[in-house]
This record gives structure tokens, C-alpha cells and sequence, in this order.
């Protein structure tokens, strides 16, 4: 999960880890930045939800 204008952890880092990480899903918020988890909560929690539903 990234925020698209996280200048902290730029987006390229997260395609680096889903790279590394077999079952990973990279997820942009679009209007996030480095703290895009508060900023976009309401989008975070729906993404994790999606992504928890699709792991049963």
C-alpha cells in the first residue's frame, strides 16, 4: 500500500517489495501521501478488506 505522492517511500519502493513478496498486491492510493494510511483511511481499510476476502 502506497500513497501515490509519498516523497518518504516513493511508489517505486512498493513495486520493489511486491517483487520480493509471492502473495503481495500493490495497492496506490491516489490521493495519499506518506501517511496515506490517515489520510485515506476510508480507501486503506477498503483495500485491506479486499485483499483479506480474496486470502480465505
Amino acid at each position: 500500500m502506497c500513497g501515490a505522492s509519498d516523497i518518504a517511500t516513493k511508489p517505486v519502493a512498493s513495486d520493489r517489495m511486491k517483487a520480493e513478496l509471492p502473495y503481495s498486491e500493490r495497492v496506490t492510493l491516489k490521493s495519499g501521501g506518506h501517511m496515506a494510511l490517515m489520510e485515506q483511511n476510508q480507501q486503506f481499510a477498503e483495500a485491506v478488506s479486499t485483499f483479506c476476502a480474496g486470502c480465505s
